[in-house]
Formats: C-alpha cells, structure tokens, sequence
C-alpha cells in the first residue's frame, strides 16, 4: 500500500509540470544582387574600383511592395516543399511563424521550433526568387529569444548607419542611409498590423 502511494504522488507530480516549447528566432535579411544585364567582366572591373560604401549598399534596398510578410512566408514554405519533400515541410512548418517583416530594410524575423532551425536555414539557403526578382536569402542571427534579435538587429543597423556615415555619402548612399533607419522597437505591433 505504501508503495502505491509513492507512485500515486509521483505521477500527480510529473503531471502538474508542463513540457515547454522551445523555440528560435532567426534575423534573415534579403539582399539584391546587381542587375542580370551586367556582365561578369564589367562587375568585376566595377568590384575592383567601387569604395567601401558601394560594396555595402550594393544588395542591401528596399523590397518592392508587392513584396509582403505573407509573400515572403509563402515562398519560404515553397521552398521547404521543393527540397526538403513533405517531411521537413510539416516539420518546420508545425511553429513556423513570421514575426516581423520589414519593406523598407528587407530584413525579417522567422520563429521556429529548436529542433527545426536547421532545416528552415536550408530552406532559407534556397530561395532565390522572390516576387519576380532575383534574391539571396542571408540568416543573420538564430537567438531564443525575440528580445536577443531584436537588439542584435539594432545593433547591426547602426554599425551599417555608422559606417555609412564615416565614408563618403554619395547621392544614392544618402537615400539609403534613411532605409536603415528602422531599429525593431516594436515588433510585436507591426506583426499584428501585418
């Protein structure tokens, strides 16, 4: 009788304790390479002359505005499917949620489960359209929590602003260092906007 007892406040006692679903935030950003009418030999002529402030400004602009969260979400998903079959696409896909996404400096935060995110970075790693334009998908940061990327993502921002600002500011470079003006206060109310 006794022993029934023990087992009796053991199991009342693992049932009241809650498994925790851990997951990780990963800061992706989407750069645009240069223009497919350019060749190979005109880009690396231009590479070899192009100043600091060029190098760094050339892929990072805006996302065109047909570009959305749920476009975004939508061509992550495809391309889950496309290379990782039905598998990794139910598996990542289980507590795949876009957190923020940003038209301005084409920069988003993606929540998966622990165990999943290397999965989504492969399928991250494919993705090379998005809308009709040619795209890289660069993963920044995987954190665990949304707090820890966001402050990185603030952080990164205003090294690029500085740097910006240090070399010489050109027409275009102007015009983009006021992209790079978003610093993720608020994530959780854009998301819900969106």
């Amino acid at each position: 009788m006794l022993h029934w007892i023990q087992h009796f406040e053991t199991t009342q006692t693992a049932q009241r304790t809650m498994v925790r679903l851990k997951s990780r935030y990963v800061l992706f950003e989407v750069l645009y390479p240069q223009q497919t009418g350019a060749s190979a030999a005109s880009a690396a002529s231009a590479a070899s002359t192009a100043s600091p402030e060029d190098i760094v400004l050339r892929g990072h602009r805006p996302a065109p505005a047909e570009v959305t969260g749920k476009v975004v979400l939508q061509e992550i998903r495809r391309s889950l499917q496309a290379h990782l079959g039905d598998y990794g696409y139910g598996k990542v896909n289980s507590l795949l949620q876009l957190k923020y996404w940003s038209n301005n400096t084409s920069t988003g935060i993606l929540r998966c489960h622990r165990e999943d995110v290397d999965l989504l970075l492969t399928g991250l790693f494919f993705i090379s359209e998005l809308g009709l334009e040619g795209v890289t998908v660069s993963p920044v940061k995987v954190s665990g929590t949304i707090k820890k990327v966001e402050q990185y993502a603030v952080r990164r921002s205003d090294r690029l602003v500085a740097l910006l600002k240090k070399g010489r500011a050109r027409g275009h470079a102007r015009e983009t260092l006021s992209l790079f003006s978003n610093n993720f206060t608020n994530v959780t109310a854009d998301s819900q906007e969106a």
